[in-house]
């Protein structure tokens, strides 16, 4: 059974005496941005010169800053089956790579997850943008018919997205369990997306790239204020900025000084800045915990001059500051992210944690924040570790002595200390060739203290150390 203990019990008692159930619960609202990174907003040293974000600035401002935030993974789907289940996400069926468009759903249904706790809790619960995390049960998925299991059995009372990207060849949003606004099974297929495949010409209406930020902060906006005040709600909003194609709103095209690369991050900014002011205008920022953060490191295309990211970057922008790598890399520019922390009268302004966390942490964090009945992350999701303590300033000793990444190919990385060390040890089922060229490079060390843009390997001057952190990667590995 995914629920142990009868949630109508819980929604009938809350009922009868809101106050109890209710009184002291905050709202839990998590931001994801796509593919946003680490140096790519003011707070962590973008340039207003090039680009501003006041809306993020100000969360930082009034919250907690984290300089030792990581992903579990340097691409999409990984990090949200992490973040919604608080484990690694090479512990499900994806070993390596993405969801694809027509691939059925990752998280199992059978497994409890961030938003199926808060709702037995009495939350109210949304997905509110970008998924990532497919449909259904059978591939191909089959978009014309109920997207079931989906969103709405991993916790979620709504769900509003875009089923993979932006710029994918579904070219519809998802309301609930099925396309929005489609008129019959009948499918066109027309001109050709993004990634080069053909829209498949649902018939429903099709998604405007430059509109998409717009409409999905317009649908989280109008959730937020449909909220009643005596009854606490978790939102999870994932923007599709600024994951490309490179879309900017008209409005804000041509507003930043980097272009259309950063007039996108301007638009991230904006959504933020829409949903804090929905909140504080209907009075409920002052008990709303929000989370801000990415999915993973911004990608740079090296090999494209034309590309928005690389105009960006040649007017003086440090997509992922100056960490080595990008998206897709087991580097920390494909790891390391902004993650900010807003908790009006709770957390000290202004502050700035030097922590090493891990966006799979948000789960046993939540449940600190949030306590209620129920099963414990130690239970049921044992690779989450709370940071409750340093977002309250308690001098308790951090549970995390370490903590591991992936990259896009499935090969690890671990944290302990301020040592890194990278495996190469390939995952089950990935193509033999990218196997090899794994197998055919060294494990490398790195002191991130002292080396934080990893330009100096020291594994062969620390083997011991570096075949302690392998037994505790592997230990990770092993654990179920």
């Amino acid at each position: 059974m995914k629920h142990w203990y009868k949630r109508g019990f819980f929604l009938w008692i809350s009922l009868i005496i809101p106050s109890l159930a209710f009184g002291a619960k905050p709202n839990i609202v998590v931001i994801l941005a796509d593919d946003l990174g680490y140096g790519s907003v003011n707070a962590y040293g973008a340039d207003k010169a090039l680009v501003r974000t006041p809306h993020i600035d100000r969360l930082a401002k009034g919250g907690m800053r984290f300089t030792n935030a990581y992903t579990p993974a340097s691409i999409c789907s990984p990090t949200r089956y992490g973040l919604l289940t608080g484990r690694y996400p090479w512990r499900s069926s994806l070993k390596f790579g993405v969801v694809n468009p027509m691939d059925p759903l990752l998280p199992e249904p059978d497994r409890i997850t961030l938003a199926d706790w808060l709702h037995d809790q009495g939350y109210r619960t949304a997905a509110i943008g970008k998924w990532h995390l497919g449909y259904g049960s059978v591939k191909p998925v089959d978009f014309t018919k109920p997207l079931r299991p989906g969103p709405l059995e991993l916790g979620f009372d709504y769900h509003f997205g875009v089923p993979q990207n932006h710029g994918d060849m579904l070219g519809v949003y998802i309301e609930n369990d099925h396309i929005y606004g489609l008129r019959s099974a009948r499918a066109q297929p027309y001109s050709r997306s993004y990634y080069g495949a053909p829209y498949m010409g649902f018939d429903a209406p099709q998604r405007v790239n430059q509109n998409v930020m717009g409409d999905l902060t317009d649908q989280a906006v109008q959730w937020v204020k449909s909220q009643q005040s005596s009854v606490p709600f978790f939102l999870f909003f994932a923007a599709v900025a600024v994951h490309h194609p490179i879309t900017p709103s008209d409005t804000m095209r041509g507003m930043s000084d980097c272009g259309p690369y950063g007039d996108f991050i301007q638009d991230l900014d904006w959504s933020v800045g829409k949903i804090v002011e929905t909140l504080e205008y209907k009075g409920l920022m002052e008990n709303t915990v929000l989370f801000f953060l990415s999915d993973n490191g911004g990608e740079i295309p090296g090999n494209n001059p034309q590309a928005p990211e690389t105009q960006a970057i040649a007017a003086g922008l440090t997509i992922n500051g100056h960490l080595r790598g990008d998206k897709h890399t087991i580097w920390e520019g494909g790891c390391r992210i902004p993650f900010i922390v807003a908790w009006p009268n709770k957390i000290a302004k202004d502050a700035v944690c030097h922590e090493m966390i891990n966006v799979i942490d948000l789960f046993a964090t939540v449940q600190d924040i949030t306590p209620g009945d129920g099963p414990r992350a130690s239970d049921i999701a044992p690779d989450s570790h709370s940071f409750y303590p340093s977002l309250i300033g308690s001098d308790a000793i951090s549970p995390r002595r370490s903590m591991v990444t992936a990259d896009v190919n499935g090969i690890h990385a671990i944290r302990m200390g301020d040592w890194k060390l990278i495996d190469n040890t390939a995952p089950p089922g990935l193509p033999e060739k990218r196997s090899r060229q794994i197998r055919d490079t060294k494990p490398q060390l790195y002191n991130l203290q002292e080396d934080p843009g990893e330009t100096r390997d020291r594994y062969e001057e620390n083997r011991t150390l570096a075949k302690e952190m392998l037994a505790e990667l592997n230990r990770i590995r092993d654990a179920e």
